[in-house]
């Protein structure tokens, strides 16, 4: 028994495949509705499968595991599917796939002395994103951040990324003067911006929660014994989580836009977690952490007002 808990994480591609797919037919009452849109949960769908297989190439590229394992795939899609209320929300994945470009390319930049063509282009795809979610740019410090992390950090980075976003500033400006009326349906973010949710909303924001400090703290636990590489990830995603988390509830009009980016934090987190926490205790936890996935899901399926 206690042989099975410690090595239950360590799925194969097939066992990992297929509770991928279970978790993403957590999707499937969307499409039992009225609302949302049809086209939106699908567009959502097929954002958050490739999102969760970046995040799969992330953890590898860092070294996390030797192989190409699938159980980042199965966090992302598990703990997406229990946010029911991101199950429509394509921008959400939309700033969820730049961010993840982004943690790519400071990934690529560590210790770099001329990392002047990662901090553009991160600024650059930061800005692309605010197109969708204008909330997106108070992320822009943490770009900042990441690069001293990595230690990349220097006079030329930081102009890369003022002129990269200036360039934007430069061709938003540009596009509402000349085409005010075609610019308008780019700058959809405004109608993704929500308030905090109800009452009822809180069961799966307090599982979210509880979910982030669990985890948050298991990946500081042993942190001195990673590698350089591993560490400046976790600061990444520990910086990431706390920006916007902050962020969802001050001002809580923002609370929507980034409750993705704070999902995809604690997804990240967990896949981190379970792939180098190889023990009794984490085992335990991972049963658990689906257990309570699938209850919240049932409640869902039981027309309880969860969210």
């Amino acid at each position: 028994m206690k042989y099975f808990l410690k090595h239950i994480t360590e799925l194969t591609w097939i066992a990992g495949s297929l509770l991928s797919v279970l978790a993403l037919c957590m999707f499937v009452p969307d499409f039992l509705t009225s609302e949302p849109l049809v086209w939106q949960t699908v567009v959502t769908m097929i954002l958050t499968v490739g999102n969760a297989v970046l995040l799969m190439y992330l953890v590898y590229q860092v070294g996390i595991t030797r192989t190409r394992s699938s159980l980042p795939v199965f966090c992302y899609l598990l703990l997406v599917g229990v946010m029911s209320q991101l199950h429509s929300q394509w921008e959400g994945q939309m700033a969820v796939l730049g961010l993840q470009s982004v943690v790519l390319l400071l990934m690529r930049a560590y210790r770099s002395d001329n990392a002047v063509h990662e901090s553009f282009l991160s600024t650059l795809i930061i800005s692309i994103t605010a197109l969708f979610l204008p909330d997106m740019l108070f992320l822009l410090p943490v770009l900042w951040i990441g690069l001293s992390v990595q230690r990349a950090m220097n006079l030329r980075v930081v102009l890369a990324s003022l002129i990269a976003a200036g360039l934007f500033v430069l061709y938003v400006w540009i596009s509402s003067t000349l085409f005010p009326s075609a610019f308008s349906i780019l700058s959809i973010g405004d109608t993704y911006l929500h308030t905090l949710p109800s009452a009822e909303a809180l069961l799966p924001l307090l599982f979210l929660a509880v979910a982030a400090v669990v985890f948050a703290v298991t990946s500081l636990l042993g942190f001195a014994r990673e590698n350089s590489r591993a560490q400046s990830l976790v600061l990444i995603l520990l910086m990431l989580l706390l920006v916007s988390v902050v962020m969802m509830f001050f001002p809580p009009k923002y609370f929507s836009s980034l409750l993705a980016v704070a999902v995809y934090s604690v997804a990240a987190l967990s896949a981190y977690c379970f792939c180098t926490r190889q023990s009794v205790a984490m085992g335990v936890i991972f049963i658990v952490y689906i257990l309570l996935s699938l209850a919240l899901f049932t409640l869902t399926l039981l027309n309880v007002p969860t969210y």
